[in-house]
């Protein structure tokens, strides 16, 4: 008897030994290389995987419109670089220390990849689990949209009915599967994304309210004149619309349409949405100038095209800034005029704080006046994390029908030969270059929006 309650012993401390191995082997393979990362994406009622088609079904009927969209950053939405190394490299690490983070990475995911939002069960995939990376803001996700939950559209608080059914702005019902919506044609559509709060409660999205406020909702005008028609900008305050055919197959022959939205989606990511949006004039504003005076340069920045605040998007990451020179081209001499500082903490003039210095680098020429949001985090530091600030310190970005109005002064030195030139230049970034270089990537490009120039005469 004793014989087999030795072996009984024996067979269960082995079985125990061996669960502990297999226990512990689970917990290195989830700690070293994890396949899913739970996130709590606050949905009430996820979608099944199937629900949502990809984009390329589309184009066997779509084929113009889906090449369109391929190259759009909506498309690109997920597999952005910028936007895979700061979640996959900054926020997932504290995710694990603080669990309670999980919302956040879930709200990300909400915009970015909504699909994979609405039906994976409350899980993002790792990156090798992605051969292609997943899918961004989709032709079905976005045609299967439906209205929004809440006040107003913000927070990725859409509500949608994904299947056959696809949504959009014609009028008529003539096919199997296109049904109108006139939530298509407003600017709510956008707002559900393009609007946002952090958990702090922290405005970090705000393009959708900037342009709620500014004069053209009273004029009839939506994002989509501005970001969905041929030229990607009102042209004399109109939006001028492609025509065409907006489905092609063997047999269906669909009417040509008088207004065909483009799929490209134009933003700050086209130069032409950039170059000559904001207006630039030079004002002189001393009459009589001889060797020795000091000058005044009134300078001012129109802003009345946009349909929201320049610049716009992630806030914390955004800015503008314009750079004034003078010269002498006789004598070649050449002077950088530097801003006057505004607010106290120096966040509006480049170069004039440890803070600045830190996250813009050398990309900008200290004593540039900057146009830009600045959120800190819980210690008062400049935070481009955007789940992390507590409080938005400072925002002097030029808003929707602005006409701001800078001024420099300069002195002309006593032994000035010839006429004095004045080049304003007024330049844009996506992201700080201290930032991108912190996620191991190169420097975004300075893009030159706007440039004036005139000829000042000093008499002799």
């Amino acid at each position: 008897m004793a014989k087999y309650m030795t072996a009984g012993i024996i067979s269960l401390n082995l079985l125990r030994a061996i669960f502990i191995t297999i226990a512990i082997l689970a917990m290195l393979a989830t700690e070293v290389s994890a396949d899913f990362y739970p996130v709590q994406t606050g949905t009430i009622n996820l979608n099944r995987p199937h629900d949502y088609s990809p984009s390329k079904d589309c184009a066997n009927c779509h084929l113009y419109l889906y090449q369109q969209f391929e190259h759009s950053m909506h498309a690109k939405a997920f597999t952005n670089p910028v936007f895979q190394n700061q979640l996959y490299d900054v926020l997932l690490p504290q995710m694990k220390e603080n669990p309670n983070a999980r919302h956040k990475v879930g709200k990300c995911l909400a915009c970015h990849s909504p699909t994979i939002y609405m039906t994976k069960n409350q899980q993002l995939p790792a990156r090798h689990r992605m051969e292609y990376g997943a899918p961004g803001v989709t032709c079905d996700f976005c045609h299967t949209m439906i209205s929004y939950s809440g006040k107003s559209p913000e927070n990725a608080n859409y509500v949608t009915s994904p299947g056959p059914i696809k949504y959009g702005p014609f009028k008529y019902s003539s096919d199997w599967h296109r049904k109108y919506s006139p939530f298509h044609t407003s600017s709510k559509i956008c707002g559900v994304c393009h609007e946002g709060s952090n958990s702090h409660g922290v405005q970090t999205h705000t393009t959708y309210s900037e342009w709620l406020t500014s004069s053209w909702p009273k004029k009839g005008v939506e994002c989509q004149d501005c970001h969905m028609s041929a030229t990607g900008r009102l042209i004399d305050g109109k939006a001028i619309f492609e025509r065409g055919i907006i489905a092609a197959a063997r047999y269906i022959s669909p009417p040509e349409r008088k207004k065909l939205f483009s799929h490209r989606f134009p933003g700050t990511n086209v130069l032409s949405q950039l170059e000559g949006a904001v207006k630039l004039k030079i004002y002189n504003l001393s009459r009589e100038i001889e060797p020795g005076d000091t000058i005044f340069l009134g300078i001012s920045l129109d802003n009345s095209e946009a349909g929201h605040s320049m610049p716009t998007g992630a806030i914390e990451l955004r800015q503008a800034w314009l750079d004034v020179r003078v010269s002498l081209p006789q004598s070649g001499q050449v002077w950088q005029l530097k801003a006057e500082r505004i607010s106290d903490e120096s966040w509006d003039t480049a170069g004039m704080s440890v803070s600045n210095t830190l996250s813009l680098d050398n990309e900008i020429t200290p004593g540039s006046r900057l146009y830009r949001a600045v959120l800190v985090d819980s210690k008062g530091r400049q935070t481009f994390n955007n789940w992390q600030a507590v409080s938005k310190v400072f925002d002097n970005r030029l808003k929707a029908g602005e006409i701001r109005r800078e001024m420099f002064r300069f002195t002309v030195p006593a032994d000035a030969l010839g006429n004095l030139d004045v080049e304003v230049k007024l330049y844009y970034l996506r992201y700080p270059p201290a930032f991108v270089t912190r996620l191991g990537m190169k420097p975004a490009k300075n893009i030159l929006v706007a440039k004036e120039s005139k000829i000042i005469k000093i008499n002799y």
